[in-house]
């Protein structure tokens, strides 16, 4: 057994303290805070998961018909996109046929010709025919 005087003084002071209450409420007060905050620490990623999992929960079903509005969306531009590049297809298209336009508007004006000279025609035998008729009594 040691006897040094300074273990027997710590010894003494240690059953002072104890039985001082303010200190004693202290030292429970402080060992319940370390408590305390080994518990919170020791818990904290099982709290942090289940906040994760409380938002997936939330935000899933909302991400998902977004997913699906943007998928609906990228199939009408593909869509969209196809019909824009026929459409210029066929106007560059255009750019070659000019001699199918031009033979077009040469036959149009030939036709528009034609149809003048047959109503001219019409007309000089109508006349034809009532002087004709004028003249018979």
């Amino acid at each position: 057994m040691i006897t040094s005087p300074s273990i027997i003084e710590s010894r003494s002071n240690a059953s002072t303290i104890r039985s001082d209450p303010d200190t004693e409420s202290k030292v429970r007060s402080s060992i319940r805070a370390i408590n305390e905050t080994i518990q919170s620490n020791a818990n904290e990623p099982s709290l942090a998961f289940y906040r994760i999992q409380e938002h997936v929960r939330r935000t899933l079903p909302t991400m998902v018909q977004k997913r699906m509005e943007l998928e609906n969306l990228h199939e009408r531009m593909n869509g969209l996109i196809f019909d824009v590049e026929y459409s210029v297809d066929a106007v560059k298209s255009l750019g070659t046929s000019d001699e199918h336009f031009n033979n077009i508007a040469t036959y149009l004006e030939k036709s528009v010709y034609i149809s003048k000279q047959m109503n001219l025609l019409k007309q000089q035998l109508i006349q034809q025919q009532f002087l004709e008729k004028q003249g018979e009594p």
